[in-house]
């Protein structure tokens, strides 16, 4: 029997919309006080970021709340890793695979989310070969952590 997976639908993604957009000043590109966070999927051919919101958590010292949209072309595929963080995506646009460390993978398609937990390896990459995946994801991480872990070359 496959384990259950976390995949939520459009009203947790909505949640976590309307929390970070209560977050004063998540309307800006970005927060002039946080320091730059690196973004390995930038360096990868095929993958695009987007940061859309990067602030300060307030009544949380050193949190970094981060709303990002990222653009996988056909085919593109992100290697396996692992979050210090949680993350939650939203898929746009498109499918995309998941696929946790020993586990079968999963599709998310427009409209799906996924809770994808602190230290889980995975790999995650777009189902299509002709057409693009949009999505965004959201992290709460802490002020200067890395987010994303790589564990193969």
């Amino acid at each position: 029997m496959k384990e259950k997976r976390d995949v939520l639908r459009r009203p947790a993604a909505l949640l976590a919309w309307a929390l970070l957009l209560s977050i004063p000043g998540a309307g800006a590109q970005e927060h002039p006080a946080a320091p730059e966070l690196p973004r390995p999927p930038a360096e990868i051919p095929g993958i695009t970021p987007e940061v859309l919101v990067r602030t300060g958590v307030p009544g949380a010292p050193g949190k970094i709340a981060i709303a990002t949209r990222v653009t996988y072309q056909p085919g593109a595929r992100i290697r396996k890793h692992y979050h210090t963080s949680q993350i939650v995506f939203y898929i746009i646009e498109g499918a995309m695979m998941v696929q946790d460390e020993g586990k079968d993978p999963v599709t998310l398609k427009a409209g799906d989310s996924l809770l994808i937990k602190p230290g889980t390896v995975h790999a995650h990459w777009n189902a299509s070969t002709t057409a693009k995946l949009v999505f965004t994801e959201f992290i709460l991480v802490d002020e200067g952590q890395r987010s994303t872990v790589f564990t193969e070359q």
